[in-house]
């Protein structure tokens, strides 16, 4: 991508994709928007164009590729692993954190006797752990339950030996922490919510802050590792914007550089034997180095055009991760066998320069001093602001809504359509979310056309109207190995309906209240790639509505689903739930929202209640794409068996409606982005469907209801 745009940049003029883009993002030329541009502005075609800017770079690529070392494991190209910071133990052992689009992230032991699992991480956001003396150090990304725009970053002190996990401190925010070589101190990045940098020494048994690193005349510190209990390597990023590693001492707080600084991006040191090893990108390349801080003499082991990270030294041997297409794969060499070459500090070398970079402003140097007025900001302030769309698919409900946000966040409003399958019906409405507070506030209206029911041997016809009051508590949790959510709600409904029809004289309009109650829990753990649905999870939701007027009448539906790990990594088996029950007065009638078995069609009967198991498994990972348009991922089959138990007004008959069948998922992303995904399902219905009678077999197409982006 840099290339092609810095090359378009240079022989078409510095405004060519300004013009571009602006044309590609108005779709101009339906299906190629942005090749059609490139066409339009360059005189070429986009395939001209992209060869002729790789061939105008062949003589500035790497002309020599060392293939340095050997697998640790065998390359596998069915799917991606990653195999993130190796530690050498022993002669022949490996600490690892390994993912792969099949497994979630975990910490691994490689022995002579092979791969064993350590135990899974917690959910985080940075590879980055560090191993001492038995024990791993990592960080883990933790939410605030109430505002979702709070999270955390803990740090996390795991024993392999034990299992054991504790947590040093609660609502911090560090990164990339380091063990010193007793195990009693951890070193780790502390940056807070006015921008200010440290590196804080904490105790390692209990979290207790010790010492701190500043960074005064510096722009930031990261990357803490011990040479010693008094001295730490750092990597420095000055305010210029350039990088060099440094020596930080805990005894007296000074920090020294170690290399000169420069534009080249340094990372990931690691100290063995009183040298540094690290990666930089001083050759144009991310490759690895040494640094002896004695005698100053720097070496580089890796040449190649393919970036080389994570090193590690120890053991007369040198393990790391190198980028491939089957991901970040382990590489070792013994020291001795790497044809290592020695190098001057000198500044990092741009292989491929900004075109026309002399005429960009420097920003980090370019200073502008505005004064403007200082006033309140007004809540009011596009208070609407309708920002987006999104269709939703709850069976039995279809909905399709529209979305605002006033812009300090505290008014969220909703206009939507739905249709409720089982009913035939439609509505539309307006929902109003005010959050400052907590719980949340809601006001909303919704107005239903055309509902219908048979009274005695009448049929009344007629339309809803249901204003809304209420108030919601959503919570929300990221912890551990987990995603929790939970909601508690309680609204007013007043419900006026408007008879019509033959018999709207008869039945008279009416009018009543009734109360609405919700309550949801969930918890899943964190998915894989190639997981379509979490290895481990469950939700569990309620809904209670009855009168409260002159009016009686009564409806509970209560929803369960329970994810289970398949016979396979990325299969699963689902099992889900349903109960719902009305009265049989009649005197009120709730909409229903009952998910009938499949292949049936679904009647309103006084009790329900439904049992399915699914199971899910991947057929292809095609991973093709056709003309930038469409991208196969996954095609995708599930079994299923749903049983139905359906109940007589007096609740003393019963039948069953059970269906056993198949659906065909192929799941893609169209013009390599937007994601969708088509179905196709068999159904054989084993009973007689209660509404038309019909039994045997049924087909049909699924279709996504998120077809229409956003």
């Amino acid at each position: 991508g840099y290339l092609l745009v810095n090359y378009g940049r240079e022989k078409y003029g510095t405004d060519l994709w300004a013009k571009v883009t602006r044309d590609a993002s108005a779709y101009k030329g339906l299906f190629y928007p942005f090749q059609t541009a490139i066409k339009k502005y360059t005189g070429i075609s986009y395939k001209q164009f992209v060869h002729e800017a790789l061939n105008s770079y062949k003589d500035l690529t790497v002309k020599e590729n060392r293939q340095e070392g050997q697998l640790v494991f065998p390359e596998d190209k069915r799917y991606v692993h990653n195999y993130y910071f190796p530690y050498s133990i022993g002669n022949d052992s490996l600490i690892y954190l390994k993912s792969t689009y099949r497994q979630r992230p975990a910490f691994y032991l490689k022995d002579k006797n092979g791969e064993h699992l350590i135990r899974t991480r917690d959910i985080s956001l940075d590879e980055q752990f560090s191993f001492r003396n038995g024990k791993i150090v990592y960080i883990a990304y933790e939410t605030d339950a109430r505002w979702g725009w709070k999270d955390y970053t803990i740090i996390k002190l795991l024993d392999i030996y034990t299992k054991e996990e504790k947590s040093l401190g609660t609502k911090t925010r560090y990164a990339t922490p380091d063990l010193s070589p007793s195990g009693l101190l951890i070193a780790a990045v502390k940056n807070d919510e006015n921008g200010h940098n440290q590196v804080d020494i904490l105790d390692a048994n209990g979290g207790a802050l010790k010492f701190s690193l500043h960074t005064e005349g510096l722009g930031m510190l990261t990357d803490p590792k011990f040479i010693d209990e008094a001295n730490l390597v750092m990597v420095a990023r000055l305010k210029d914007g350039k990088t060099c590693l440094a020596l930080g001492n805990i005894d007296n707080g000074s920090i020294i550089r170690l290399t000169d600084p420069s534009f080249g991006v340094i990372g990931y040191p690691c100290v063995n034997n009183g040298l540094i090893y690290f990666t930089a990108s001083w050759s144009g390349n991310d490759e690895i180095y040494s640094l002896d801080p004695a005698t100053k003499k720097m070496m580089k082991y890796t040449q190649g055009s393919l970036g080389n990270y994570f090193v590690n030294a120890a053991g007369g041997k040198l393990t790391w991760s190198k980028f491939t297409a089957e991901g970040y794969l382990l590489w070792q060499s013994d020291l001795a066998a790497l044809r290592a070459e020695e190098i001057k500090m000198v500044e990092a070398k741009i292989k491929f320069p900004v075109a026309h970079g002399k005429e960009l402003p420097d920003i980090l140097f370019t200073e502008t001093t505005v004064q403007r007025p200082v006033t309140n900001y007004s809540k009011s302030t596009r208070l609407f602001n309708f920002h987006s769309y999104r269709p939703y698919y709850s069976d039995p409900v279809f909905t399709y809504s529209i979305y605002g946000e006033n812009i300090l966040n505290t008014l969220q409003t909703e206009i939507f359509y739905s249709y409720n399958r089982n009913e035939k019906t439609n509505a539309i409405g307006i929902n109003e979310w005010y959050g400052e507070l907590f719980p949340y506030l809601n006001l909303g209206i919704e107005y239903t056309f055309d509902r219908e029911a048979v009274i005695g041997n009448r049929l009344r016809q007629w339309g809803q109207l249901d204003s809304r009051v209420g108030f919601l508590i959503p919570l929300q949790s990221t912890r551990g190995r987990n995603f929790k959510n939970f909601s508690l709600g309680a609204y007013y409904v007043l419900r006026n309906e408007f008879n019509k029809g033959f018999y709207k004289d008869s039945l008279g309009n009416t009018s009543f209240s009734y109360l609405l109650q919700t309550i949801s829990w969930s918890q899943q753990v964190q998915r894989a790639a190639q997981h379509s649905f979490p290895r481990l999870g469950y939700l569990l939701n309620a809904q209670h509505r009855y009168a409260i007027t002159s009016m009686e009448g009564y409806q509970f539906i209560g929803n369960g689903t329970i994810y289970l790990p398949g016979i396979l990594r990325n299969q699963n088996l689902i099992l889900t739930g349903s109960f719902q029950q009305r009265d049989t007065l009649s005197q009120v009638s709730f909409s229903d929202r009952f998910a009938y078995s499949r292949g049936y069609t679904g009647r309103y009967f006084s009790r329900m209640w439904r049992t399915s198991v699914n199971y899910h498994l991947p057929l292809l990972y095609p991973d093709w794409g056709f003309g930038n348009i469409l991208y196969l991922q996954a095609v995708r089959l599930n079994g299923f068996y749903d049983f139905t138990k359906i109940y007589s007004r007096d609740k003393k008959t019963t039948h069953d409606q059970r269906s056993v069948g198949g659906e065909l998922f192929v799941d893609t992303r169209w013009w390599n982005q937007y994601p969708l995904t088509f179905g196709f399902r068999i159904s054989h219905l084993l009973d007689q469907d209660q509404f038309n009678g019909r039994r045997g077999t049924v087909y049909e197409f699924v279709l996504p209801v998120s077809i229409i982006p956003r």
